[in-house]
């Protein structure tokens, strides 16, 4: 064979390398692409009261197992107090507080934070439950009502809502995951019998979920997200009231 035919085959051979070599990144390329879409969203209808909490006999826990292990990864508190108030007159009116909130009952677990940071969002549906999202620390107040003889206050950023959803941070195996859970009260603005009616997860880590979304794959949850924003759901001066009023209305011992 002459050199010049040599160098041809040469050149032919190392085109043919180089072409396998792109079409073997595009197809890991395609791979990689449709990796996402295997993302499954687990919704689990429920009905669940939440225990009912008695005066004066410390809180009582309801437990949301997102994944159905076996094992809580929120816990829901309810507490109710019945005291006495005296006045100026040194007469003694009876007074009853009662309050909500969300606690992790894992570490690095958390949910969607309000305005202030002490309150939980309360979240319409089709909103983005994701990274975007501020999550608070901690346990964080969703609704907190006082009354006495003469008045009564309510505060707390789920005020006058009926139903709405928790946005929901949590850990599977060190990685995060992101869900929801709707809360449903009996009338907007009742602070009792509240219940857990549904919740959901997002099957793969660090993908978004949308709130009241039930079924789908992680490209669909982009495209049935809204652009709603947490900030018009801002807690405003009567969260600030629950901010004020929680520390006098720890369950009793």
């Amino acid at each position: 064979m002459s050199a010049s035919k040599r160098r041809q085959a040469r050149r032919l051979t190392i085109d043919i390398e180089k072409n396998l070599l792109a079409y073997a990144a595009a197809a890991g390329a395609v791979i990689f692409s449709t990796a996402p879409a295997d993302a499954e969203i687990i919704y689990t209808p429920s009905n669940t009261p939440m225990t009912v909490a008695q005066a004066n006999k410390g809180p009582a826990l309801t437990q949301l197992d997102l994944t159905n292990h076996g094992a809580p990864d929120f816990t829901f508190l309810m507490s109710s107090t019945l005291g006495f108030h005296s006045t100026t007159f040194s007469a003694t009116t009876t007074r009853r507080k009662f309050l909500l909130k969300v606690d992790p009952a894992v570490k690095g677990n958390q949910a969607v934070q309000g305005q202030p940071t002490v309150t939980a969002s309360a979240i319409p549906a089709g909103v983005t439950i994701g990274p975007q999202e501020k999550f608070g620390e901690g346990g964080l107040y969703m609704r907190f009502k006082s009354s006495h003889i003469g008045g009564s206050r309510s505060s707390g950023s789920w005020q006058k809502v009926e139903y709405a959803y928790v946005g929901l941070k949590f850990l599977i195996n060190g990685k995060v995951h992101y869900g929801w859970a709707r809360i449903k009260f009996p009338f907007p603005n009742g602070v009792k019998l509240p219940s857990i009616y549904g919740y959901a997860y997002e099957s793969t880590p660090n993908t978004p979920i949308v709130t009241g979304q039930t079924s789908g794959s992680a490209d669909q949850t982009q495209k049935a997200a809204a652009p709603a924003s947490l900030g018009t759901l801002a807690a405003g001066a009567s969260a600030i009231d629950l901010r004020r009023s929680v520390g006098s209305a720890s369950p009793a011992p």
